[in-house]
């Protein structure tokens, strides 16, 4: 079981804005980390004594933090280990989070998936019928299908990269890759660069088997401060998404590219490159060369969820060579390949000739200029650039209320994520900030607004409310 210490913990609530009584402050804090996944499931929680020496509160204050925590069904106590993080499993818990993207009563913007496409059932149909040749074999395929090997690669080296087939594993999706990745290059202790603003999934992946993080500095872009990091001591891996950043929507220039591959070809760091919203190309901008143009040591990752559909769970790794025989050794330990038959329905997309892509591209472009429009129709205090690719808007707040404003939305039924979710390495920088996609229909994403107005109105005049946690938090 992982202990939290008090001090840690502390640093996570960060400093009280004394807008209501210290207790509930910190208790709501608390109950949003536990949320959105800062404060793990099956965590110990420090001492009450400890934590109120820790914040510089009471031990009434801390008690009564504890109990309300407890009541909400977030923790519970057990003897000699004090209080532990137990997340509810209720058979529902998934319900406003995926199932109901558009429910009237929780809107969920706590994820960046669309719906399917209108074109992918008819890539599922045409893969149907070519599944009788696909029984006729065993199955199993821990590289992943030929045919789609071989149209990966085809889109690297229409790209200018030279890809043989053999460099490709297929895996269940971008998070099935960047896990894979991270099991293989990492162990304990070792160290891995993160930007300082990044998905939190993907750099957790790399601290999960007790790895270390080494986030670079927050500032105007996710990717300065690189030389800094890697003189404090020796890196394995830098995990880093150049396209299309999630979240802040930026792309990384050809020059940033260049730099970075210098950098970590002299400090010996592998780049692990998340691809996964590079064909998430809305304004049809030039791109920059893949980054394995400038460090051909460099392990790409691409999905098909962004581009297509969530529920597609095909990811792909792209590999030097001799990367491509541990990854597959340490791939057994985990699963023994991807969905055959959703690699055949992605092959049809990928032969289709780029129509689903454009439908859903479209698409996207219409939500986003959609929800721009009612963000500065409703709140044109919040600053917000329009990205150019991606599914997410970042949010810049003019005051550091985010974490406040996640919890008093709930209490008008919209759910998101507080925005020190998504800076490892300074949490308190998150405060500013919020991340809200726009994949879901215009009428959810003005609804949305429409909460968010309203919750924002609450905390800027301290009437503000703790509203009952979701049961988990799903970002992607």
């Amino acid at each position: 079981m992982a202990s939290l210490s008090s001090r840690r913990l502390a640093e996570l609530v960060g400093t009280l804005d004394g807008r209501g009584p210290a207790y509930r402050e910190i208790a709501d804090r608390i109950r949003l980390m536990i949320v959105d996944g800062r404060v793990p499931d099956g965590s110990r929680l420090p001492s009450e004594r400890e934590l109120a020496e820790a914040l510089g509160v009471s031990r009434t204050t801390t008690t009564r933090v504890y109990t309300e925590l407890r009541e909400a069904g977030l923790t519970r106590s057990r003897q000699g280990s004090g209080s532990v993080v137990a997340v509810p499993r209720a058979a529902s818990a998934t319900s406003s989070l995926m199932a109901q993207p558009d429910d009237p009563d929780h809107i969920a913007m706590t994820y960046s998936a669309w719906p399917a496409p209108p074109g992918l059932a008819r890539a599922f149909e045409h893969a149907a019928s070519k599944l009788p040749g696909l029984l006729a074999t065993t199955g199993y395929l821990p590289d992943g299908l030929p045919r789609l090997r071989e149209l990966i690669a085809q889109r690297y080296a229409d790209d200018g990269l030279a890809t043989d087939p053999d460099q490709i594993i297929v895996t269940n999706g971008a998070m099935g890759a960047i896990s894979l990745v991270a099991r293989t290059l990492t162990g304990p202790g070792s160290r891995t660069v993160v930007e300082g603003t990044t998905y939190p999934h993907g750099a957790d992946a790399f601290a999960l088997g007790g790895g270390r993080l080494s986030a670079l500095p927050v500032g105007d872009r996710p990717w300065d401060g690189l030389d800094d990091v890697l003189a404090t001591g020796r890196h394995v891996a830098a995990y880093l998404i150049p396209d299309f950043h999630n979240p802040t929507g930026l792309v990384m220039t050809d020059d940033e590219r260049g730099r970075w591959a210098r950098s970590l070809t002299r400090h010996d760091v592998v780049p692990v490159v998340d691809e996964s919203l590079r064909d998430v190309n809305l304004d049809g901008i030039a791109m920059p060369p893949v980054f394995a143009h400038h460090d051909p040591r460099a392990i790409l990752i691409g999905s098909s969820s962004k581009a297509y559909w969530g529920g597609l769970r095909v990811g792909w790794i792209r590999a030097p060579r001799r990367f491509v025989m541990p990854l597959l050794q340490a791939r057994m330990m985990d699963d023994l390949g991807s969905s055959a038959f959703d690699q055949l329905v992605l092959c049809e997309l990928l032969e289709d000739g780029g129509q689903t892509l454009a439908a859903s591209r479209a698409r996207a472009r219409a939500a986003r200029d959609h929800l721009l429009g009612e963000l500065a129709t409703r709140l044109p205090a919040v600053r917000v650039t329009c990205p150019s690719g991606g599914l997410n808007l970042w949010l810049t707040l003019p005051e550091r209320v985010s974490t406040a404003l996640v919890a008093d939305a709930i209490d008008h039924d919209l759910l998101m994520t507080a925005g020190p979710r998504f800076f490892p390495g300074a949490p308190a920088a998150g405060e500013r900030h919020l991340r809200l996609p726009y994949t879901q229909s215009n009428e959810s994403l003005t609804a949305a607004v429409e909460r968010l107005a309203l919750a924002w109105e609450c905390v800027a005049t301290g009437t503000a409310t703790a509203g009952e946690a979701p049961e988990i938090d799903l970002i992607a």
